[in-house]
């Protein structure tokens, strides 16, 4: 007779906080650059009380309403500087950024750039020097060009995507190509387009958007209206959320809420997520307009 023994179950140690800031600090630039798939999960549509208490205070009007579409949210020279919380505790500073006209192909395109970095307390523990950029072309609305450059704790990264909308293919650094539909957004340029876009308030906008080699269609919810804060002052905003088809830290339980100026330049002055590793919110500081 052969006595099996079954093996002891420890309990599970907490999670330290080195853990804690090395998860956090990794997603802040997901949050500022609005990086809508890593993964090819389905979302999931349920929320947590804690969740939901994200947009708790947004509120729809009693009737319907579609705020109109905006040609030039942003110009060349538009600069957004936030800081990057961690419950309490600053972890960093985020940029959005328009800083300059790129001539990409021969086409004429404007650089949107985003950049997180957190600071000398939490690089102790885990370094994020993270930027990531488009060349998005303003006639056409749609990307032709995608980098991103990440260095998180001891992980480096590059990447580049260059879209052919001639033979519809995303060619990357590799060498790989895939299909891309026409007029397809990037990872940074879906939160630039959907600025320009008119929002009907309790409902959806829906675009084509490639990011991790897969083209998928990026659903951003428009939940309502709310006053909002910020050591930059106060604004009246929407407040919008992507659906996020995201694997890794944001795994159906993640949302991310971003509220955005109602006035003509659709600036975001928030942004709120809830995920595995605690509460994130990315805040207005200070913000200069494009000429």
């Amino acid at each position: 007779m052969i006595e099996r023994h079954s093996r002891i179950q420890r309990p599970a140690r907490p999670m330290s906080w080195r853990v804690r800031i090395q998860r956090a600090t990794a997603v802040v630039c997901v949050l500022v650059a609005l990086v809508a798939a890593r993964g090819n999960d389905d979302p999931d549509t349920s929320t947590s009380p804690a969740d939901t208490a994200l947009s708790s205070n947004v509120k729809l009007p009693s009737t319907r309403e579609t705020l109109p579409a905006i040609a030039h949210p942003y110009r060349v020279g538009e600069s957004l500087k936030f800081s990057v919380q961690y419950g309490p505790i600053h972890a960093g500073s985020a940029y959005l950024e328009v800083p300059s006209q790129e001539n990409v192909g021969g086409h004429a395109t404007m650089l949107l750039q985003a950049r997180a970095e957190s600071n000398s307390f939490f690089s102790t523990f885990y370094k994020v020097r993270n930027k990531i950029q488009s060349y998005w072309d303003p006639d056409g609305r749609f990307s032709r060009r995608y980098t991103e450059n990440r260095r998180e704790g001891g992980y480096h990264a590059q990447e580049q995507i260059d879209f052919d909308y001639d033979k519809r293919e995303a060619h990357y650094k590799d060498g790989r190509t895939y299909p891309i539909p026409p007029g397809v957004q990037d990872a940074l340029s879906s939160f630039y387009y959907a600025r320009t876009q008119a929002l009907p308030l309790g409902g959806s906008i829906v675009f084509d958007y490639h990011a991790s080699r897969k083209s998928l269609p990026l659903e951003v919810k428009v939940l309502g209206r709310e006053r909002i804060d910020t050591p930059a002052g106060k604004f009246d905003c929407v407040a919008i959320e992507p659906i996020l088809k995201a694997g890794g830290i944001f795994k159906k339980k993640g949302r991310l809420v971003i509220w955005i100026t109602e006035d003509e330049r659709r600036m975001p002055v928030l942004m709120k997520s809830k995920v595995t590793v605690g509460s994130i919110s990315v805040v207005l500081q200070e913000y200069k307009a494009g000429a």
